[in-house]
């Protein structure tokens, strides 16, 4: 099966992309009455490079992700899948509201948060009466370590919660007396120590974060099989710090091992935090070598996870959505060929991700989807699939895309622009033409997964043609000023849309 879906893939010469216009209106078509509501199970995993996923036909060499796979193989493989954000926060706040996150920041950074009066996806599915929960990354920039905020998960609609609120957390270091003894341990993008655990905290004196979220997503299953559920499982892996991975995958890449943090002898975690999460110490071989460890360990635990859903009896009626949060960074050997950039930037190795669903029991098994979509539209399509209707008032960014991809069709419509702003960088898609300005990288210098080569679209932005130049090398503006013109009027409207909204957000409702 996965061989008949690389020769798909490769078979492909046109990929039509069909969109639908920026505000999305819908009511969830309900199944027969009979119908046994499904289970939705989200995975995200964190900067998975575009080409770091081998059902994929582009796949690198030296990856192999079997048990990624197999959601593939009994599933559906996107071939354009978006994320919202080139980074975590705003990426996050994206899909779990249907919304553009610049809705309600409108300087767009990393630090969108939740506002109070948007619904989010879990709320919808608690109200609806599944038990929900959440395990490994709590992350939308704001609210950080903090339990009493919008941001923490049993505030916007999750039951149980075990994990942590920052941008990356230690692999191994989870105890309570690491925590103490660590003069910065609650650092915002190199946090350590004890994980949340619902109300409180709680302490790991040994274990590792891939293994131990694992392990309580089963827990979940098993305890909660009985009834629908919503479970998000959100990895840390395959983030930094890239190197702290279990002695048996390190030793199976050939990775020389690097010593944990030791506050007695190694000063701050932030400056380990730094002295490891980019290039300089660890070489560009040695790098991708962790990757490629970091990334077993979580296709193996991938692997547990389905297994565990298929020991229940639950794989048949449970809805899978796996995607990353955002493309590969450039600093942990991620590999987001043939695409151009990286996280941090617009181009499309930064937003471009790997993407994939399973439903057997509604879905078609091996199927590829080369149609856009983006990850506002996993509330919409989880919701339908439930059959959960929105409230006439709602106003998403995303719609379902349930039907079409049952019957391998396009979506309905042909003229959704998809929008990206971040920082100082944006882009605009529409069809097969991306208008883009961003940085090509950013330093320090990325390691050689990542391509950094083409046109430049710093100083101004440039046009490219998606179908005939993926690899976004080429501007073409200058021999289309109407396309590069339609472009330009589209993402000024669409930001004054989103300035406007962030203006008066105590108006939107769901």
């Amino acid at each position: 099966m996965l061989k008949l879906i690389r020769e798909r893939i490769a078979a492909m010469k046109n990929i039509a992309v069909f969109v639908t216009p920026l505000l999305f209106l819908t009511a969830c078509a309900a199944p027969p009455e009979s119908a046994q509501k499904p289970n939705v199970l989200i995975i995200v995993t964190d900067d998975q490079g575009y080409a770091d996923l081998s059902a994929f036909a582009h796949s690198a060499s030296d990856i192999s992700t079997p048990n990624m796979d197999r959601i593939a193989q009994d599933g559906v493989l996107f071939t354009q899948a978006y994320v919202t954000a080139p980074v975590c926060s705003p990426s996050r706040a994206g899909w779990n509201t249907g919304r553009y996150q610049q809705r309600w920041d409108p300087k767009p950074g990393w630090s969108p948060g939740l506002p109070n009066n948007v619904t989010t996806i879990a709320e919808f599915f608690k109200q609806a009466g599944y038990v929900t929960g959440k395990v490994g990354k709590n992350d939308y920039g704001d609210g950080q370590q903090k339990q009493d905020v919008r941001e923490y998960p049993l505030n916007h609609g999750y039951d149980e919660f075990l994990g942590f609120s920052s941008h990356a957390h230690d692999f191994f270091l989870l105890s309570s007396e690491i925590e103490k003894r660590t003069p910065d341990p609650y650092g915002h993008s190199a946090a350590l120590g004890t994980l949340f655990e619902n109300r409180g905290k709680r302490s790991f004196e040994n274990g590792y974060t891939t293994e131990i979220f694992t392990n309580w997503a089963i827990d979940f299953l098993k305890r909660n099989g009985s009834e629908p559920f919503f479970l998000n499982v959100a990895y840390n892996s395959v983030h930094h710090l890239i190197h702290e991975v279990p002695k048996r995958y390190l030793d199976r890449f050939g990775a020389p091992p690097i010593p944990n943090y030791d506050p007695d002898t190694m000063g701050s975690y932030y400056d380990y935090y730094q002295k490891y999460a980019q290039l300089g110490v660890i070489g560009d071989e040695d790098m991708r070598k962790y990757y490629l460890a970091n990334l077993a360990c979580l296709d193996e635990n991938i692997g547990r996870l389905l297994d565990a859903l298929e020991g229940a009896g639950l794989s048949e009626n449970t809805l899978i959505v796996f995607f990353s949060d955002n493309g590969g960074s450039p600093y942990t050997g991620a590999n987001n060929r043939p695409l151009r950039g990286s996280k941090y930037v617009t181009f499309e190795g930064g937003l471009r991700v790997p993407f994939m669903m399973r439903w057997p029991a509604e879905l078609p098994a091996g199927q590829i989807y080369p149609h856009a979509v983006s990850t506002l539209d996993v509330l919409p399509t989880t919701l339908e699939a439930a059959a959960i209707p929105l409230p006439p008032t709602s106003r998403l960014d995303g719609r379902s895309i349930l039907q079409a991809v049952k019957t391998a069709v396009p979506p309905t419509t042909s003229d959704r622009p998809f929008f990206w702003e971040f920082s100082d960088r944006w882009a605009v898609r529409q069809g097969e033409w991306k208008l883009v300005k961003s940085l090509s990288a950013i330093d320090p210098r990325p390691t050689s997964q990542i391509l950094t080569s083409g046109d430049s679209a710093e100083d101004q932005p440039a046009l490219f043609h998606l179908q005939s130049d993926p690899a976004e090398e080429r501007n073409v503006a200058p021999e289309n000023p109407e396309v590069f013109q339609r472009l330009m009027r589209l993402f000024e409207q669409w930001r004054g849309e989103m300035r406007t909204a962030g203006l008066a957000n105590e108006k939107l409702v769901n």
